[in-house]
C-alpha cells in the first residue's frame, strides 16, 4: 500500500501480464500554511477503462490525505475534473482553483 511517513509516494498498477495500468506521485512539501501532498501526472492507460482506474486511484489519493491529515495539491488536469466533480474532495483540495 503506501507509508505514509515517506514524503514521496509512488503508485503503479500493472495488469497480470505486466502490461502497465496506471501510474502516479505525490510529494510532501511544505508551504508557509503547512506541509502539502503535491500530486503529479497520473497516467492512465488509453487502452483501459479510465474512469473507474481514475475512480480506483482517487479513494487511495483520499486515504493517504485522511490519514496524513494532509491536503492535497492536484496538478494533472483530469484529477482536477475529478476533483471538482466529487465534493467530498473539497475538504482535502489545496489550492481549489477560483470557482463563483
Amino acid at each position: 500500500m503506501f507509508d505514509i511517513d515517506n514524503p514521496h509516494q509512488a503508485f503503479q498498477v500493472n495488469d497480470d501480464n505486466n502490461r502497465l495500468i496506471c501510474r502516479w506521485s505525490m510529494d510532501k512539501i511544505n508551504r508557509q500554511t503547512g506541509p502539502v501532498w503535491v500530486m503529479n501526472h497520473l497516467f492512465i492507460n488509453p487502452d483501459v477503462n479510465s474512469k473507474q482506474i481514475l475512480h480506483d486511484q482517487m479513494k487511495v489519493v483520499m486515504e493517504i490525505a485522511q490519514k496524513s491529515q494532509i491536503p492535497v495539491w492536484p496538478l494533472d488536469p483530469q484529477v482536477i475534473a475529478y476533483f471538482s466533480q466529487h465534493s467530498e474532495f473539497d475538504k482535502i483540495w489545496y489550492h481549489k482553483p477560483y470557482s463563483k
